[in-house]
This record gives C-alpha cells, sequence and structure tokens, in this order.
C-alpha cells in the first residue's frame, strides 16, 4: 500500500500535527458527489460535481471570477510593525517558474474559494527562508494523517516541496465545492430544466387515441407515433402541425413562464450568500431601475471615510487567511507579517486591515 501511495501522491512533506483536523482534504483528487437524493435530476445521471461543472454556472463563474480578480491584483507585501520593507523579498514581486505572483495569488484565492484549502510550495534560500514560490494546484497535494505528513505529486519540482504552506480559509468554511454542494446541483436541475422548454416550447402535450387504434399498436409503434410528433413540433416549422382524426392533441397544462427566471434569480441568490458576495454582484441586469450595473453599498465609519461591503463582508476573510498563514514564522521572519494590499481597488479603511496576530 506504501508503495502505490508514494507512487501516485509522491515523498511526504512533514506537517505540524496542529494542521490535521476533519476539516483537512482527505484525497489526492477530490470530487464531490451529488447526493443519491438529486442524483437522478441531473443530466446526465449521476454527474459528479467537479471544479469545471460548477464554473459552468453562471453565477458561480462571476463569483469565482470577482473574488480571484480582485484579489490577484491585490500585492502581497512583507511588512516589519507597521513598516513595509525595501526591498522586498524576491519571491513576492518576481519568480523563477515563469508564472507571475498575480498567477500565484490567484490560484490560492481559486483553491479557497471552491475547497476551502490552498497550498504553496516553496524553494528556500540558504537561510532556510522562503526565496521563491509556486502554487500547488488542489488534488496534487494531501494530508497523510498516518504519517503527520503533506503529500505532494511528483509533477511538481522538487525545489517547491522542500516547504509546503497550507492555508485553510477557516474552519467550518470548506468552499462553495463544499458548504454550496446543494445550490450547484439544484442550479444545474434548473439549467437542465430550463434547455428543455427551450427545446420543447409548446405546454405539455397528451396525445390521446381512441381504445381501437390503441389495441392495434405495441409499445414500439406507438414509441414512435409520439416520437414522430415531437420531432414534427421541434421542426423549424413546428408551430404548425397535422395528426390523423384517431389522435387528439390535449394540451395538459403548462409551466408558469417566471417558474425560470424566479427560480434562476432565487439560485442565483443562494450563490452569493455562499461566496459572501453583494447579490446586486451578481445581477447581468438591474431590474426595475433606470439603467443596468450594479451596486456597491458602504457603511459609515466613526472617522468620515467609508467601508467597502464587498471587502467587508466577503474578500476580507480569504485577505485574512492568507496573511494569517504567511505571517507565521516559516515564511517570513519573527516580527515581520505579510500583507494583502487591497486598498487601492476597494474602497476600505486604511490600513485596508487591523495588523496580523502572528508575526
Amino acid at each position: 500500500m506504501g508503495f502505490w501511495r508514494d507512487l501516485f501522491l509522491g515523498p511526504a512533506v512533514t506537517v505540524a500535527p496542529s494542521l490535521l483536523s476533519p476539516y483537512t482534504p482527505q484525497d489526492s483528487i477530490q470530487t464531490l458527489f451529488v447526493t443519491d437524493a438529486i442524483k437522478a435530476d441531473i443530466t446526465p445521471p449521476g454527474a459528479a460535481i467537479t471544479r469545471d461543472t460548477a464554473l459552468t454556472i453562471p453565477a458561480v463563474k462571476r463569483s469565482h471570477d470577482i473574488v480571484c480578480g480582485i484579489l490577484a491584483r491585490s500585492p502581497w507585501a512583507q511588512y516589519e510593525n507597521t513598516d513595509r520593507l525595501s526591498p522586498q523579498p524576491s519571491w513576492l514581486v518576481n519568480s523563477k517558474t515563469g508564472i507571475p505572483p498575480r498567477g500565484l495569488r490567484w490560484g490560492v484565492t481559486s483553491d479557497l474559494f471552491m475547497t476551502g484549502w490552498a497550498a504553496i510550495g516553496f524553494e528556500l534560500g540558504a537561510d532556510g527562508m522562503p526565496v521563491d514560490a509556486l502554487h500547488i494546484p488542489h488534488g496534487w497535494w494531501s494530508f497523510d494523517k498516518q504519517a503527520g505528513a503533506i503529500r505532494v505529486s511528483e509533477q511538481i519540482n522538487p525545489l517547491y516541496r522542500q516547504r509546503v504552506v497550507p492555508i485553510n480559509l477557516g474552519y467550518g468554511s470548506n468552499g462553495i465545492m463544499v458548504d454550496g454542494r446543494e445550490t450547484i446541483a439544484d442550479a444545474l436541475k434548473i439549467l437542465a430544466a430550463y434547455r428543455d422548454r427551450i427545446d420543447n416550447p409548446i405546454a405539455s402535450t397528451d396525445l390521446e387515441m381512441t381504445s381501437d387504434r390503441w389495441d392495434m399498436y405495441d409499445d414500439d409503434e406507438l414509441d414512435e407515433i409520439r416520437d414522430t410528433y415531437i420531432a414534427r413540433r421541434k421542426a423549424a416549422d413546428g408551430t404548425v402541425g397535422m395528426h390523423p382524426d384517431f389522435i387528439k392533441v390535449v394540451h395538459s397544462g403548462q409551466l408558469p413562464t417566471d417558474l425560470f427566471e424566479s427560480g434562476r434569480n432565487a439560485n442565483r441568490l443562494d450563490i452569493a450568500n455562499h461566496a459572501g458576495l453583494p447579490a446586486s454582484l451578481l445581477e447581468g441586469v438591474r431590474q426595475g431601475g433606470s439603467g443596468g450595473g450594479t451596486d456597491i453599498r458602504y457603511t459609515g465609519v466613526e472617522n468620515g471615510g467609508q467601508r467597502n461591503e464587498l471587502w467587508d463582508f466577503g474578500l476580507a476573510s480569504y485577505a485574512d487567511a492568507i496573511q494569517a498563514r504567511l505571517s507565521l514564522d516559516d515564511v517570513c521572519p519573527s516580527g515581520q507579517s505579510i500583507r494583502v494590499e487591497a486598498g487601492e481597488f476597494l474602497t476600505a479603511p486604511t490600513p485596508t486591515e487591523p495588523t496580523t496576530s502572528e508575526d
């Protein structure tokens, strides 16, 4: 067992036992499956909710890109007390891999958004401190609880396995792929129903047949009659149909036209809540207003400034997780800290966050 584990997961990197918790990833490749109760409603049946599947949902895609886009543009900087170091450590401003620091920040934020966990692999200098960094994608690393170690795929350059630093969004916050799995499944069902309505725009239809004719056909022939009718109604001129006099077409009911719109709007609100974003950010067009666009709300503070709702109730949790972990002494020397500098892109207090408790 140990041989195969090492072959697929790579060599172990020792990790402190305190990092091993019920919230840590259990598998090297983590795919979340739809619960049995809703599997039958997903097309294809039993389809897995993967990262790629989740990002096909417009509200998830937009939430993901808002969070990652802003935080990827927000530099990480090293401070000593309140003084910004100059020059900055090389791994914060440059990269030997050809992947710029923005790519590192995007990858870390994306993994935190999706799964609640991210990992950075560091190359160490002679003093044992980081000199270069690489985002280790989710699925290329895992915790080995028995060995008390982090397993990293051998596809990652050994230089960046010298020190692997996992970052947790927060105990109890597991990312939208975990906490929002039912909402994502609902979105897939709504989209599937909406697509079916596009393909079948007419009302629910029954083809009533006289009993003598019904008895003349076997099941395959009845299916053929039904399928022929469906195919012709889907054709370019399907608004006009023909049928023999022994068949009576009965429209048994029609789904309310606003059901999909209200359902999609409710689902979009649920996704916004899971993502920690103002719901207005996920609206393509504002209803009932004088124009399109979105709103960002601000709240006053004692000094007369304003705080950005997007930062306070959404992005700050990601920034706090990143800077809290990277401010520990295995990434920067004691007495120093890493901060996420988002003030250029957001209206927020100065400094944009309290001094980190870690140094």
